[in-house]
């Protein structure tokens, strides 16, 4: 009898380990946490990125928990931001986090940023101490279960300041967005005639919602992070001042789906 009581006894602890065990892992969201952007009037943008510092709810649901820092696990940690239109994207860092909520994200950046223009290395210093922390206040649901996409967007017209002088000086106070994918739209579309670089600017009544560049190579863009159920005017910006501006109203966004604009000519100027 006693036998038979341990072994039950054992067998009772065991599924509860087990239970609890499921239950712990079930309560876990994943989030990732990515850096799109564009080169804006250079060539190329290079950000030395070493990670994210994430701060959640703690465990009363209060902001009392103690900020984690995932770090960028690339050996070399220089990103090409500017590359990163279209679809493409780079995962800053990953990490396992209690059900809850992100409030709080900052990006680490290093020293070694600058950009290319015409073959030319140009170095960006930072505009303060600050700049190589930016800080964003944030409420991003985190649900057991599910991995979460989140998305720092990089603005280079705002974020890089041209300082004229006896030399040019570039210097670096980023200017993001921040989103996630789980409730926002995509807007996309291709510019012609193929090759022609154009900025592109999704409005909101009057606010700036998301900017991008068209890959040089198709043409292609995609306007991430957009709200859903919204009218946006897009606007589109050659850079080649042969060719006229272009705008688009009342294109709508809906959550997880992209909104397609197909083929968008640019006109000559008379």
């Amino acid at each position: 009898m006693r036998v038979k009581k341990a072994f039950l006894y054992t067998v009772l602890a065991l599924f509860l380990f087990v239970s609890c065990t499921e239950d712990n892992i079930g309560n876990q969201a994943l989030a990732n946490i990515f850096i799109i952007g564009s080169p804006g009037e250079f060539d190329e943008v290079w950000l030395e990125i070493l990670g994210v510092e994430v701060k959640t709810t703690g465990t009363r649901g209060s902001d009392n928990a103690t900020p984690v820092f995932l770090p960028n696990i690339q050996g070399d940690k220089r990103v090409n931001v500017g590359s990163l239109v279209g679809s493409s994207q780079f995962l800053v860092g990953r990490g396992e986090f209690s059900e809850g909520a992100i409030i709080e994200m900052t990006l680490k950046l290093g020293n070694d940023n600058f950009v290319i223009v015409g073959g030319e290395r140009l170095p960006l210093t930072f505009d303060s101490p600050a700049s190589s922390s930016p800080t964003f206040s944030v409420n991003f649901p985190l649900n057991g279960g599910i991995s979460h996409d989140l998305f720092f967007d990089f603005e280079p017209f705002r974020s890089i300041q041209i300082n004229q002088g006896p030399e040019i000086r570039l210097t670096l106070d980023p200017v993001l967005r921040t989103f996630t994918s789980l409730n926002t739209g995509i807007v996309a579309g291709n510019v012609l005639p193929t090759g022609q670089r154009a900025a592109i600017l999704a409005v909101l009544n009057n606010q700036i919602g998301a900017s991008t560049e068209t890959i040089r190579s198709s043409g292609n863009f995609s306007l991430r992070g957009l709200k859903e159920d919204s009218l946006y005017q897009v606007y589109i910006f050659p850079f080649n001042n042969a060719y006229l501006p272009d705008t688009l109203d009342s294109v709508s966004v809906t959550i997880w789906k992209t909104t397609q604009l197909g083929n968008i000519n640019l006109r000559l100027k008379e």
